[in-house]
């Protein structure tokens, strides 16, 4: 009756073709003695969880991912161990489950164990690649340290593609079963005897099935929850990215605001500064406007006191020493002196230079006797293209423009600032000097 209730724990992967031929020696070996075979699995929790195809580590996922992902891990592992508990059945071996989860699968091992003051332990030795005829000893590292850390009460066995490789504790009879080691999946070896709990063989079946379909259910709900807040993590940082769009746009509006302002003030300056120069400027029109006026009159009585000038020298040649032309000349004086006192006094009031009687009566076409109106106040030489500046001045054209161009604002003259940059043609003063090279040049072939 003892044996009837002693349980054989064996160590399995959840894969089932790894475990496989562990599992087979156990049922050959343990499955005709009435013992309970309980498949056992230390389940170590991933660290790294896949999410839309890249791998994060818990830490940086929330706890309920972590958690809904893990519980449908457990879920994968225990329908994989079903694979085992199902061979088990076909066998009519009687057997249980048992997951254990924890970081470490030798120091889980070691604890269950102790919990489960186990007697009767099964694990394999190595992968079943590393198996040779010579190997005495464990070689993976989990069964090593099984041998040196599990409690001296548990007998262990250690097998490596269903060979027995070595046991630790006490001997422990064993009776070979009459079923013959498991068969491969892809056939039928033998024909089995119809178990007595086929009903209850059918229900876990069933219940297999809900369990698997639960797991695809539970994982897809997984799927989607990543997906969902994977949609609201983008969400935030386009919220995130809006606002910050939004207080940009706001900064460049308050700019460009700001800019505006200044530009209409800017504007309106100029404005009022085109409005101040156009009324400067009409001013001195007028007076460009009202000056060459003048200045014809003045040049009109200078050529009637010429002419006079011109009959005096000929009534001079031509007298001789007569009294009377003595009388005349006398007269001819005084009335040169008074025309020169009004000439005078016109010139002074058009800004040009003033000339002494005496020097015209001397000789009026002489090259030394050049009027000095005449002259270019810069070039000092007779004009052939009078212009009047700002100044009420009248300059040569070339002259005045190349002072000018010179970046100068001020009059050659009186050295104070020009109104304006504007000249005008001075056409009397043009046409008397004309006329003045006409006479003496006359005078000159007389």
């Amino acid at each position: 009756m003892a044996a009837a209730t002693e349980k054989v724990f064996v160590v399995l992967p959840a894969e089932f073709k790894v475990g496989q031929s562990t599992l087979s020696w156990v049922l050959s070996h343990f499955g005709g003695s009435g013992a309970t075979v309980v498949i056992t699995h230390v389940h170590v929790p991933p660290q790294m969880i896949p999410v839309m195809g890249v791998k994060f580590h818990t830490s940086k996922l929330s706890p309920e991912q972590v958690k809904l992902f893990r519980r449908i891990e457990r879920e994968k592992v225990n329908n994989q161990l079903d694979g085992y508990v199902h061979q088990c059945s076909k066998m009519k071996v009687k057997c249980e489950k048992l997951i254990f989860e924890k970081e470490d699968v030798v120091a889980g091992l070691v604890e269950l164990i102790g919990l489960h003051r186990v007697t009767r332990l099964v694990i394999s030795a190595a992968a079943d690649r590393q198996y040779s005829r010579k190997m005495e000893k464990p070689k993976s590292r989990t069964a090593t340290e099984i041998m040196q850390r599990a409690d001296s009460s548990c007998k262990i066995w250690f097998i490596c593609k269903g060979q027995l490789i070595c046991t630790r504790g006490k001997e422990v009879d064993t009776a070979p079963s009459v079923t013959p080691l498991l068969p491969d999946f892809g056939e039928q070896a033998l024909q089995l005897v119809p178990y007595q709990k086929e009903d209850n063989l059918q229900t876990e079946l069933g219940l297999y099935d809900e369990l698997k379909e639960a797991c695809i259910a539970a994982e897809n709900l997984m799927k989607r929850a990543l997906n969902e807040s994977s949609r609201r993590q983008r969400a935030d940082e386009e919220v995130v990215s809006a606002l910050q769009k939004a207080t940009e746009y706001r900064e460049l509006y308050l700019e460009e605001v700001r800019k505006r302002e200044e530009l209409e003030e800017a504007l309106a300056r100029a404005n009022r500064e085109i409005a101040q120069l156009r009324q400067a400027n009409h001013l001195s029109m007028d007076e460009q406007n009202t000056s060459p006026d003048e200045l014809q009159e003045a040049m009109s009585e200078e050529l009637t006191f010429e002419r006079r000038i011109i009959d005096m020298d000929d009534v001079l040649r031509t007298a001789g020493q007569d009294t009377e032309p003595q009388k005349e000349r006398v007269h001819v004086q005084i009335d040169l002196e008074t025309g020169g006192r009004e000439l005078q006094a016109l010139l002074s009031q058009s800004k040009l230079t003033a000339f002494s009687p005496s020097s015209v009566i001397q000789s009026p076409y002489d090259e030394d006797c050049i009027p000095p109106y005449f002259l270019c106040p810069i070039l000092q030489e007779p004009m052939r293209d009078p212009h009047v500046a700002a100044d009420g001045f009248t300059y040569e054209a070339d002259a005045i423009k190349s002072w000018l161009d010179g970046r100068n604002d001020t009059s050659p003259v009186t050295g104070e600032p020009l109104a304006h940059r504007e000249l005008a043609p001075n056409f009397a003063l043009g046409a008397v000097i004309q006329d003045y090279a006409i006479r003496r040049r006359q005078h000159r072939f007389s």
